[in-house]
């Protein structure tokens, strides 16, 4: 696993994301480069793009050097979110065989039931969508649900965590050391640095997966196959700043 570089300002927000669900499918590129943010491109790996549904619960955030929010800071959110890469000539990411792109990801969709974060990302040009949210978390079953209003598109994962510990090999490198959001705004991208510990992987064992999402994000199609990569978390502390 890789280490996040070190984040180039002081921390905008901080959050806790906790009960992390990652579903991650293989997508043609060519697709894929007609959803991502302009000056962008799909990241890809072992040939292929790729398009992560991602899950968890966000708590305990802050907004540097302000004290925690509690339970205002709580939210669920459930992501739709493909791997990107840009050619930035002053990308601070530590270079590997001089790559010196950046590397992150492009949100197609950030459903909560969290208006307030929803006005306040939509605002640096994060797509949040406001929905009937939320999770239910016990020792074996966590789901995380999500439905729009006006009976639009929505997403339920239920999930049985296990107890073994997972190695991040290259393919849950790739997918989940992003150390950056691509995010449009105005016809232009904007950079935003993230970092976080590296990410304590579990087994887990996929329940139920109910969910449109996908398809209102211009991927139809992708849950009637299963995964090509599942993961899941207890959780890091991700850390926000500007680029």
């Amino acid at each position: 696993m890789s280490a996040a570089p070190p984040l180039p300002h002081r921390p905008v927000t901080q959050h806790d994301w906790r009960e992390v669900v990652g579903l991650h499918w293989r997508i043609d590129p060519a697709l894929a480069a007609t959803l991502v943010p302009p000056g962008t491109r799909p990241d890809e790996h072992d040939g292929a793009a790729w398009v992560t549904l991602s899950a968890y619960r966000f708590v305990d955030s802050t907004v540097p050097p302000l004290p925690r929010l509690g339970r205002f800071g709580t939210m669920t959110e459930i992501a739709v979110q493909i791997p990107t890469v840009d050619a930035h000539p002053l990308a601070r990411r530590e270079p590997q065989d001089g790559d010196t792109a950046r590397h992150g990801i492009a949100y197609r969709s950030i459903d909560t039931q969290h208006a307030p974060a929803v006005l306040a990302a939509r605002t640096i040009g994060l797509p949040y969508v406001w929905a009937r949210a939320g999770s239910r978390v016990r020792p074996d079953d966590v789901a995380h649900r999500s439905a729009r209003y006006g009976g639009g598109p929505g997403s339920l994962i239920r999930v049985t965590p296990g107890t073994d510990t997972v190695e991040q090999d290259a393919t849950t490198e790739f997918l989940l050391d992003r150390w950056g959001v691509h995010a449009p705004r105005f016809g232009r991208t904007r950079w935003w640095r993230r970092a976080h510990e590296p990410w304590p992987l579990r087994s887990v064992r996929v329940d139920r997966l109910d969910d449109t999402l996908l398809a209102a994000a211009g991927l139809p199609g992708l849950v009637d196959r299963e995964p090509d990569v599942t993961t899941w978390s207890p959780g890091v502390v991700v850390r926000y700043s500007r680029g």
